[in-house]
């Protein structure tokens, strides 16, 4: 019998490295939902025949591939064929964290590294659905036992699920105004924090700001941090799912990679979502093809198609920090089609002109 494996996954942009795979496929991961799902996702049944895809054969226009982010190996191979006019290739952004990139771009941001938070961190603010989005996040910064308030050590912790434009307004003007704010107040306690704090790291979550509103938000988060470092060090930290396929878009083409926010609508070119690094299911726009993750049902996906998570490729970390390598685990005894190998067969069988 085969030995368990130990391996990178390749399915949350924290990319864990201690990810054990058994030689039944199931996963460890010290209790990771998202990484533990991993061997469910080869066992589906496929749901695609002529009919299904007879759409994305007709379509006329290059078909358009959306993704929240894939490997190195798929990266250039989504280029290439958007280099050729087969497809056009969209990201699907989590709306707080596409406002933190875009505000990043346009005004600048004191950035940091997941290594550098946990060296040096003595307060971290923990925005948005960190958790779920990201389950071994609190763990790697070892936040463990940092509960809404409470403290490791030295270091400080505080959660929200969600901050409004007014609230991260009201929190600024608490932190440059402290003798203004409502004694006793949230603002009072966690802006008394702040200021007190050497070393302060701001993580931005997925769901960390109103859609509406995210961009605004997000810009007085930044100017939050920029103010700071005027007296003491202050970061923000995210992790960008596609931060592997910006990064090979921008080298092969120096252009940026279009964003395809949540509530945009889908017009009628045919839509595959090929399903990669940091999906997920809430929210989720009908296509005409998914493939990979887990099988959505006929709402929201016309057609699906399994594919395998396992790879032999690499990755950037969704901190932009470091390069890990992704393998297909050696206890797996069967090999199943990778998401982009599944799309290469697709775009084939519906006779589009690829390399």
């Amino acid at each position: 019998m085969s030995e368990p494996s130990r391996v990178v996954c390749p399915l949350c942009p924290l990319h864990c490295d201690d990810v054990v795979v058994n030689a039944d496929g199931s996963v460890q991961a010290n209790g990771c939902e998202i990484a533990e799902s991993a061997g469910s996702l080869m066992n589906q049944m496929a749901r695609a025949d002529e009919a299904t895809l007879a759409p994305i054969a007709a379509c006329e226009q290059p078909i358009r591939v959306i993704t929240s982010g894939v490997d190195l190996v798929a990266a250039r191979q989504l280029v290439q064929w958007q280099s050729d006019g087969a497809i056009a290739v969209e990201i699907e952004s989590d709306p707080s964290v596409q406002a933190i990139g875009t505000v990043t771009r346009r005004d600048g941001i004191v950035a940091a590294t997941l290594s550098e938070v946990v060296a040096h961190a003595d307060l971290v603010w923990l925005i948005g659905e960190v958790n779920p989005a990201w389950p071994r996040l609190e763990e790697k910064l070892r936040l463990e036992s940092v509960g809404s308030g409470a403290s490791v050590g030295k270091r400080h912790g505080k959660r929200w699920e969600r901050w409004t434009a007014d609230f991260a307004g009201r929190m600024h003007h608490a932190i440059e105004h402290p003798e203004a704010t409502e004694e006793g107040s949230e603002f009072q306690t966690r802006s008394s924090h702040f200021r007190d704090s050497q070393y302060a790291a701001i993580v931005i979550g997925p769901g960390a700001f109103d859609a509406d509103e995210a961009e605004m938000t997000a810009a007085m988060v930044a100017r939050i941090i920029r103010r700071r470092n005027e007296l003491a060090r202050c970061v923000c930290v995210t992790l960008d799912p596609a931060a592997t396929l910006r990064s090979v878009h921008a080298w092969r083409t120096n252009e940026s990679l279009a964003p395809m926010m949540s509530g945009s609508e889908i017009d009628s070119t045919s839509v595959i979502r090929l399903v990669g690094i940091g999906h997920r299911r809430s929210g989720d726009r009908p296509v005409d093809l998914q493939i990979g993750g887990h099988d959505p049902g006929e709402e929201q996906a016309k057609a699906f198609l399994p594919a395998s998570p396992w790879t032999t490729s690499m990755v950037i970390r969704g901190d932009g920090s470091v390069t890990l390598p992704l393998q297909v685990p050696d206890a797996l005894s069967v090999e199943s089609p990778t998401a982009i190998e599944q799309l290469q067969k697709v775009l084939r069988e519906t006779g589009q002109a690829i390399c």
